[in-house]
């Protein structure tokens, strides 16, 4: 009996609940109902058919990244994505979406709230209907301008956070690590790959000039930009199923690349996802360029390299490798193939030599042959002794290789004095830290040998290695000699384009420093259909700045092939909105685990390990998230 009535008021109180429940939806229902009535009520008082503009939601819509606009029901987790939109109540993108739909042309392009948009992307893959609105703000911005309902001279216009401004690949950096601090790392790296293709390549190599500019930097540290980008991508790459990007429907022309660096593999990763047919064609046996071949395994594990450019190839880019243009194929040669549209991205893979006394004794080998000869697995022979002469990257490289190849004792000399090294800091502490000295201020002056190998360099003092123009011509106390004995000499004085190439594309301008661009902007050449990009048309850069190159061809090449204008819609740059911090608490930066200097000794094994989640998620709270905010200083044309 005692069990029948306890039964009996769980009953009861379970009917009672759902009554209840009931009770609450309905009551939620018909608020809801009568705010929709009232809001429409309300707009009819304060809004005249004079407000109304019908053809002002087609015009936003026909605007190319725009299309899904009027699709859009004013769910509002745009609003809740938003890290502006939750610091400032003022910026509501939903209500403006509302607007524009409701056709309040006036309104919308003559509020500040349109100017409040940060472009971290944040929202970009939240919207249910992928309506992207940092598109929509700027084409917003763009036409207020242009129609004369702001001042122009009144804010800054296309403005973010200066580590996406610093960014050549302008990423929305603030964007990709708002979604790692929520634990979002597809979209994460989705944000990434809109931009560039090789995010944990660059999350090793970048020079994160990002990082230089970051807010946080002013309070404390900069945030760990570089590292949080390779957690992400090596996140995805841990996985039984990495994140492949969609392409649209397939085209008809066909695009031909020339060379497979990171600037041609990434005009030809940004083209296939625009349904191009894109063939790649690499002189060298490996696709990479200098990543595959100028980068030590060290920094950049091959396995790493090998996966991110099958991304590429899954995406429908096909890579011939062995191929060389000007002998194998042709400009002409290609063409008759059914090419439409080249890009010419061949790089610097030529060392440049010193034209002093001696240099061709044996045991002299110009240090990209030598990183070129380790990356390939050829028979390379290093002496105990070495010397390497030059004071950039390529420098460190090469003398870290040669401690890990069996020389015993390396030394790097270079004309700079210890400060002006065009080495980067973390890449000269790395060097010193394994036992290399580092002689600065000193030119070689010639090589002596003994049965025609090398057996001592001769240095000359420098005392300046720039012009009061600051054009580069040394000068020397040749009265202030040194003697170093060596029996490897390695050089590492710069990077050369091998203008073989230029066979391929007979009447391509070109000059003794390489190919000539007739419009730097679009990569355009004297060969209609012909774009050059990379290492070989502004000199020995970084990654990333390729990848910002072969993306800057890739819109050229569409515009070309679409008949469009290629200097349409590019107009603007990036302006940095600077944040001053206040009030906020200091937060240590996550340090990256790394190999000891005894593990690292005769060893290609990666230094760096990464982060680890927890590590990822602390370093990603520090970023402030709304950098980039713009607008206080809007004024409204009167």
């Amino acid at each position: 009996m005692f069990i029948f009535k306890a039964r009996l008021k769980a009953h009861i109180k379970k009917f009672q609940r759902r009554r209840w429940v009931k009770k609450t939806r309905w009551y939620v229902l018909c608020f809801y109902v009568s705010y929709i009535i009232v809001k429409g009520l309300f707009l009819k008082l304060i809004v005249s058919n004079r407000d109304l503009d019908p053809a002002f939601k087609f015009e936003i819509a026909n605007v190319p990244g725009n299309e899904l606009v009027k699709h859009c029901f004013t769910c509002g987790a745009c609003v809740a994505a938003c890290p502006v939109s939750n610091t400032c109540s003022g910026y509501d993108p939903r209500k403006i979406i509302h607007m524009i739909i409701l056709g309040l042309k006036k309104r919308v392009l003559s509020s500040e709230n349109i100017w409040y948009c940060s472009h971290c992307g944040s929202c970009r893959f939240s919207c249910p209907q992928g309506v992207h609105l940092s598109k929509l703000m700027d084409t917003l911005q763009t036409i207020a301008v242009r129609d004369n309902y702001v001042a122009a001279d009144a804010f800054k216009k296309f403005g973010t956070a200066p580590c996406k401004v610093a960014c050549p690949a302008h990423i929305s950096i603030h964007g990709f690590i708002g979604m790692i601090a929520a634990g979002r790392y597809r979209d994460g790296l989705k944000l990434i790959k809109e931009e560039m293709p090789f995010p944990s390549i660059c999350g090793r190599i970048c020079q994160h000039p990002c990082e230089n500019k970051c807010n946080r930097g002013k309070r404390d540290e900069p945030v760990a930009i570089k590292y949080l980008k390779r957690f992400l991508s090596d996140t995805d790459l841990a996985e039984d199923i990495n994140y492949v990007p969609e392409t649209e429907e397939t085209k008809e022309e066909k695009v031909a690349v020339i060379g497979a660096g990171p600037a041609g593999l990434s005009a030809a990763y940004f083209l296939a996802i625009k349904g191009y047919p894109v063939t790649v064609f690499e002189k060298l046996p490996v696709a990479g360029g200098m990543m595959a071949v100028g980068i030590p395994e060290y920094r950049l594990p091959r396995n790493i390299l090998r996966k991110e450019i099958k991304t590429i190839i899954d995406i429908g880019v096909k890579i011939k490798t062995g191929v060389t243009f000007g002998k194998d194929i042709t400009i002409e040669s290609l063409g008759n193939e059914g090419y439409k549209a080249f890009f010419i991205a061949v790089g610097r893979h030529v060392s440049r030599g010193l034209n002093v006394k001696g240099e061709n004794l044996e045991g002299i080998i110009h240090g990209i042959d030598f990183l070129k000869d380790i990356s390939l697995k050829a028979n390379v022979s290093i002496g105990k002794r070495t010397v390497v002469i030059g004071g950039g990257n390529v420098a460190i490289d090469v003398a870290l290789t040669a401690l890990r190849s069996g020389a015993k004792d390396v030394r790097i000399v270079c004309l700079e004095a210890r400060e002006n090294m065009h080495a980067w800091e973390d890449e000269i502490k790395a060097a010193l830290d394994e036992g290399i000295t580092i002689i600065n201020n000193w030119g070689p002056r010639r090589f002596t040998g003994k049965n025609g190998r090398v057996k001592n360099i001769e240095f000359k003092r420098c005392t300046a290695v720039l012009d009061a123009n600051g054009r580069f011509n040394p000068q020397y106390d040749k009265t202030e000699l040194m003697t170093l004995e060596a029996d490897t000499v390695l050089l590492a004085i710069g990077q050369a384009c091998d203008m073989s190439f230029a066979e391929g594309a007979p009447g391509l301008k070109v000059s003794p420093m390489g190919p000539v661009i007739k419009d730097p902007f679009t990569l355009e050449t004297n060969i209609p259909g012909t774009f050059i990009g990379g290492d070989v048309s502004y000199g020995p850069r970084s990654v990333v700045e390729a990848v910002a190159s072969g993306k800057k061809a890739a819109k050229s090449i569409d515009c070309y092939l679409r008949g469009k204008d290629i200097n349409a819609g590019r107009s603007h740059e990036w302006n940095s909105i600077e944040f001053e911090p206040k009030n906020v608490k200091f937060a240590k930066r996550q340090q990256m685990q790394r190999l000891s200097i005894s593990q690292r000794k005769n060893s290609f094994e990666e230094i760096d390990s990464g982060f680890s989640e927890q590590q990822a998620r602390l370093e990603a709270e520090r970023c402030f998230g709304i950098c980039g905010t713009q607008g206080w200083e809007f004024k409204v044309r009167e």
